[in-house]
């Protein structure tokens, strides 16, 4: 589960770049999906974080 959260997380990460710089359809910037996808790369690496410390208990 730790690994799905990571690659989740950069996933989330490069749609975000790719909404910013308006590669995505229809053209043009998407601010507010890039934030959207911030916050799910943020909230995967959280994940990241509780699963990986239930394994130091």
């Amino acid at each position: 589960m730790k690994q799905l959260a990571l690659a989740l997380a950069a996933v989330f990460l490069v749609v975000a770049v790719l909404y910013w710089t308006g590669h995505f359809y229809p053209p043009g910037v998407h601010v507010k999906h890039g934030i959207v996808s911030v916050v799910l790369a943020l909230l995967c690496l959280v994940w990241f974080r509780f699963v990986s410390a239930e394994g130091a208990r």
